[in-house]
């Protein structure tokens, strides 16, 4: 069994290469094939063990880059980082072997196995790690699918729906495969195949949303150190980028400038804001940018709220309310609390906004969204399905060059597919993108790089499928093969 569990590492590994910045789908579906060849024959505790070194490839492969932050960052020496790291990973890797456990109680023969019990196995334990423990949305197969040719399903069913697409495919292969000289048990597979191909290219041609206006976007990536941008100096170079920026803008045009751009508080600045709200107006700019916010009661608690806020002719905030664990708060606090101070990690305790709400101008309706929520397509639902362009901030420079910044621009291309409008990305130090409303990214500015990127933007009203009704399509799918699951053990005891 030592050399499957190998083989399944191995698999496990080149699954990412689907992601970008690799965009290799074809290797991610081979690498399912893989993996379901591996589980055949197999008992519970061998069916748990290959998807966990499956899962062990798949992650260290797809997420080691948060050791980045921890090491660098977390100012954490680089055995403590490793060790974290190594934890996460083999956490993520648990999720994984339930795949395997699953998959082992609901077996019924090899063909039906791969084509229809993997996928649902793979997909309830994707929705479960979404969930879990306040959720970990990253990485879904699904996504590897984004801007191919088998992408017209995602605004029906979105990313996560994708995933059936992508196993069910990957099962289909591998029958296919075995099946080659036979003919008539080639069938069944070769038609959902065909299905999946031939649906996906007619469902991508369908525009669910009709455009409204063009407007002039404007996003700035300031590329600040983060020293320098927790610092009086950096303040001081942010607002004069601010007020430049109103100054060569154009009548209506959107500015965006990334995740806490301002890190004195709204209250601290409240004179500046209140000048520089009106030199806004004034031109009628609809300005958008990241800052810190906390009433009396939160200052005496040393806590914050992560806002985006709108200014000019863009009115409204929105407090970020989906915060990352152990990032912005702690779980399980009181139990665990001590044992982070004894290690060094010093963390802010972020206070989660009240509601998901919209930015507003007289013409446009922005959904906002800030850094790890765009990675939640159910909390964009929220906003986007009366919005006209999506706005997402983030500071993504805890994690370097790493993939990290790569793969959260690939989400945020996934929900740009999945409401079939255009999102604007604004980040510190990479990657800021202007993302149209089929997911193409129009412009956008690499890692660390100081710059701004213009971009004329087409604003969209109506709803996709996948804005109605999230992922009921895919629950009622999964609860159909569940059922014939049920019938089939049924006769045969």
């Amino acid at each position: 069994m030592k050399i499957k569990y190998s083989y399944a590492a191995l698999a496990g590994l080149v699954l990412p290469l689907g992601f970008s910045p690799g965009e290799l789908w074809g290797v991610s579906v081979l690498s399912f094939c893989t993996l379901i060849y591996l589980l055949e024959n197999l008992n519970s505790r061998q069916s748990f063990y290959t998807c966990f070194f499956y899962g062990l490839g798949y992650w260290l492969s797809g997420i080691s880059w948060v050791y980045v932050s921890i090491h660098y960052h977390g100012n954490l020496n680089i055995i403590s980082s490793s060790l974290i790291t190594i934890l996460f990973i083999c956490c993520l890797s648990l999720y994984t072997g339930m795949v395997g456990l699953l998959y082992k109680k609901l077996s019924i023969s090899h063909s039906f196995n791969a084509i229809l019990i993997f996928p649902i196995c793979w997909f309830l334990v994707e929705i479960t790690r979404g969930y879990l423990f306040t959720g970990f949305p990253w990485l879904l197969v699904g996504t590897t699918l984004s801007n191919s040719f088998l992408d017209g399903w995602i605004s029906v069913i979105g990313s996560q729906g994708n995933s059936l697409i992508l196993t069910t495919l990957s099962g289909c292969i591998l029958v296919a495969f075995r099946q080659r000289k036979n003919t008539s048990a080639l069938l069944p597979s070769a038609l959902i195949i065909s299905f999946i191909v031939l649906s996906s290219l007619v469902l991508k041609s369908i525009n669910w949303t009709s455009p409204l206006e063009e407007i002039k976007v404007t996003v700035y990536q300031p590329n600040l150190t983060l020293k320098d941008k927790w610092s009086y100096e950096g303040v001081a170079k942010t607002k004069t980028l601010m007020e430049a920026s109103i100054n060569e803008a154009e009548k209506s045009e959107l500015v965006v400038f990334p995740e806490t751009a301002l890190i004195q508080t709204q209250e601290e600045l409240k004179n500046w804001i209140s000048n520089f709200d009106k030199k806004a107006k004034d031109k009628g700019v609809l300005f958008i940018t990241g800052i810190i916010a906390r009433n009396e009661e939160e200052i005496a608690d040393n806590k914050m709220r992560n806002r985006i806020l709108g200014l000019g002719a863009a009115e409204g905030y929105y407090d970020k309310k989906k915060l990352v664990p152990f990032g912005e708060f702690v779980p399980l606090e009181s139990y665990i609390g001590n044992l982070l101070d004894f290690m060094g990690l010093n963390l802010t305790n972020t206070v989660p906004g009240n509601e998901y709400s919209l930015i507003k101008s007289k013409d446009l309706l922005l959904a906002p969204s800030i850094c790890y929520e765009i990675a939640f397509s159910g909390i964009i639902n929220e906003t986007a399905k009366n919005a006209n362009i999506l706005v997402t901030i983030s500071n993504d420079t805890w994690f370097g060059d790493s993939l990290g910044p790569i793969q959260h621009l690939e989400i945020a291309q996934d929900r740009a597919l999945e409401q079939q409008k255009p999102v604007i990305r604004s980040t510190n130090s990479g990657i800021s993108a202007i993302i149209d409303n089929k997911g193409i990214i129009k412009t956008k500015l690499g890692h660390f790089e100081g710059d701004r990127i213009s971009s004329i933007v087409t604003s969209y009203q109506g709803r996709t499928p996948f804005t109605y009704i999230g992922n009921f399509l895919s629950y009622f799918y999964v609860l159909i093969i569940l059922g014939i699951c049920i019938i089939k053990r049924t006769k045969v005891l």
